[in-house]
């Protein structure tokens, strides 16, 4: 017997998206072997920014507390909180990627590719990531002034180490903060004592 769900019923499974994507180019032929694939969706899900940008994180973190009380529903979301954020440079100067590449000892790789289902949608233009090894890589793009994404992303098992010790060296260096948006935290600094300081609403 056939059935009929109410659209309204069915629920997000990401509490928040990024309001912008960026350009994309047509890929060519089929993805390279270990090419670094996300869903849109994912974009943006943890990303680094400049320090001057903390207050405006913090309070877009804020606004997110009484959204979720009023959407979250068991595990899933009535409607997912969309970021709008003004892009500023993350790191300002060129061929920025190599030298972040340099600091947490990796080499820049290709261009993301971005794909909503069921087919790919493009080559990140102007953009590039670097492995880290353990399922972990950063991606990103660069424009004139600099870079204008810097993301982090977590594959399958995932070794979490890798990512810390990348902020601790991009933080140390350029005073980088990390984001992640769907636990709602942002990792701020080094302590002394070698913690990490954390900030959550």
């Amino acid at each position: 017997m056939a059935q009929t769900v109410d659209p309204k019923s069915i629920l997000f499974s990401l509490p928040t998206l990024s309001d912008d994507l960026p350009e994309l180019e047509q890929v060519q032929g089929r993805p390279e072997p270990g090419a670094l694939i996300l869903h849109e969706d994912d974009w943006s899900q943890l990303e680094f920014f400049s320090p001057d940008r903390l207050a405006e994180v913090e309070q877009m973190l804020r606004a997110y507390k009484p959204f979720e009380a009023a959407n979250r529903v068991g595990a899933g979301w009535k409607k997912p909180f969309v970021r709008k954020i003004a892009r500023q440079p993350v790191v300002r100067g060129s061929r920025i990627p190599d030298r972040l590449a340099s600091l947490v000892g990796a080499q820049v790789a290709l261009a993301p590719i971005l794909m909503s289902a069921p087919s790919v949608g493009g080559r990140v233009k102007n953009g590039f990531s670097i492995p880290l090894g353990g399922n972990v890589t950063l991606y990103g793009y660069e424009d004139d002034a600099g870079i204008a994404v810097l993301g982090a992303s977590l594959g399958r098992d995932p070794v979490d180490h890798k990512l810390t010790e990348a902020f601790a060296r991009l933080n140390a260096a350029e005073g980088l903060i990390l984001v992640d948006w769907r636990q709602q935290l942002v990792l701020t600094a080094i302590e002394a004592d070698g913690n990490i300081r954390v900030w959550q609403p």
